[in-house]
């Protein structure tokens, strides 16, 4: 995603986040705890007697957007201080590794990517929250908790989660004599349909029939083999045996990377640069996130509409879901370790999280309170999205596909990422997912030991 003046463009894994400048400094919580909460989070949260500084480290906003959030927990706990260090999301990992295995120099809190929550788990980098936050039922989405879970036990407070939508050119489709599509869910499109609608508007005169904001990420992608009924990648204990080779994966892949073959989706187009082209009016449709939205309301000569994620012929719907969570380190200090518990709890929970003091939200937050202020935004009352609302909450409730749950995710990612790319360059799909398959089976043998 783009930056939209001070709005952070929404990171799902593998995009990249860029901020120049700001790296992880060694700091110390001021606290004086000297107990380690052995993997366990604190059971109830006691406002420190004295001051104590706690390190959050987070790669979804960078140190001036997530300020307003600090500055008003501060306020509200006075003897907590937050130091807020962010980095970029291709250096998180390494860094995580580093600053957790570290007690000279280590963080309590940090952000934590949802499909990354197993890998991290097993890694011993979370501790465990269930007692700690035995509410969230009736606190979070159903997506999120779900996420936030492994092996039955809550391991994160998430704060934010995600959805997609497929975007439209009323001019480019009516110059085809293409109808507009409702965006009611009831009423979504199959694949098909869609590449059939391209193909027309293509030819009278759009420069690109259909594409995809993340063309190469498996977030986005996910839901084509889920739809085709090819499943999330992976199957058996820890779903850690490759199912990339199926019918419904080979379907899915052979179709779009038909897409590229047939000049209807552009070869050659970073990311980054996929929602200028929808801006630009050189698009057809255009699959993507509401984090678009004020880029493209600013476009007063863009006259566009919104319609559901489609589906197959005969599949299932399948869209895009997910976002950030927070994690406690379990080597934290136990002074430390309930400040920062504290501080989750005002992220994700307390009268709606951390949405409340941000003045524009990319994404829905993961708590049910706070999501109103997302679904109240201005640029959702534009009358091109029209009907986005209650689509957006009803794919939230019903369509929404959490990425492969499996501690192997972050090989996979990097892996599926690459064969995307090779499908969309022309190579044959069944061929790509076989070698994929072959990568996969190498990397994730340590796990299996």
């Amino acid at each position: 995603m783009a930056v939209h003046k001070g709005v952070t463009r929404w990171l799902t894994a593998g995009a990249l986040l860029t901020i120049s400048g700001l790296v992880l400094t060694a700091c110390s919580g001021s606290g004086g705890g000297s107990g380690s909460i052995n993997g366990v989070g604190p059971s109830t949260l006691t406002e420190p007697t004295k001051p104590i500084t706690i390190t959050y480290a987070g790669a979804a906003y960078d140190a001036t957007q997530i300020k307003p959030v600090i500055d008003a927990f501060e306020k509200a706990h006075p003897k907590i201080t937050v130091k807020y260090e962010a980095v970029p999301f291709d250096d998180y990992n390494s860094v995580l590794a580093a600053r957790l295995t570290n007690s000279s120099n280590a963080i309590d809190v940090f952000d934590v990517d949802m499909p990354r929550t197993a890998a991290y788990q097993a890694r011993g980098w979370l501790a465990d929250l269930t007692k700690t936050f035995p509410g969230l039922t009736t606190e979070v989405d159903p997506g999120s908790l779900k996420a936030a879970t492994v092996d039955g036990k809550l391991v994160t407070m998430p704060y934010q989660t995600s959805t997609n939508i497929m975007y439209y050119n009323k001019k480019l489709l009516s110059a085809a004599g293409i109808a507009a599509p409702s965006a009611d869910p009831a009423d979504r499109l199959t694949w098909e349909t869609v590449t059939a609608d391209a193909t027309k508007a293509k030819a009278a005169g759009a420069q690109y029939g259909l594409l995809f904001d993340q063309l190469d990420r498996y977030y986005q992608l996910q839901p084509l083999a889920e739809s085709a009924g090819g499943g999330p990648g992976g199957k058996g204990a820890g779903n850690l045996t490759p199912d990339v080779t199926n019918a419904g994966w080979v379907k899915a892949f052979s179709w779009y990377g038909k897409l590229f073959a047939d000049g209807l989706s552009p070869r050659g187009v970073a990311v980054a640069d996929t929602p200028t082209m929808f801006a630009a009016g050189k698009t057809a449709f255009y699959v993507g996130g509401p984090w678009w939205g004020t880029q493209f309301v600013a476009e007063k000569g863009l006259d566009f509409g919104v319609t559901a994620f489609p589906e197959f012929a005969g599949g299932t719907a399948s869209t895009p879901t997910g976002g950030w969570s927070l994690g406690l380190n379990p080597k934290s200090s136990s002074d430390r370790a309930d400040a920062a518990a504290i501080f989750m709890k005002f992220m994700g929970i307390d009268n709606g999280g951390y949405a409340q003091y941000l003045s524009a939200l990319a994404v829905p937050p993961s708590n049910l309170v706070g999501s109103a202020k997302f679904y109240e935004s201005d640029t959702f009352k534009d009358p091109r999205f029209a009907g986005v609302v209650d689509l957006m909450k009803s794919e939230l409730a019903h369509t929404a596909t959490l990425r492969l749950q499996t501690v192997g995710y972050v090989e996979f990612e990097d892996i599926m990422t690459k064969t995307f790319d090779d499908i969309i360059n022309g190579a044959d799909a069944s061929t790509a997912l076989t070698t994929a398959t072959s990568q996969l089976t190498d990397a994730w043998a340590k796990y299996k030991k």
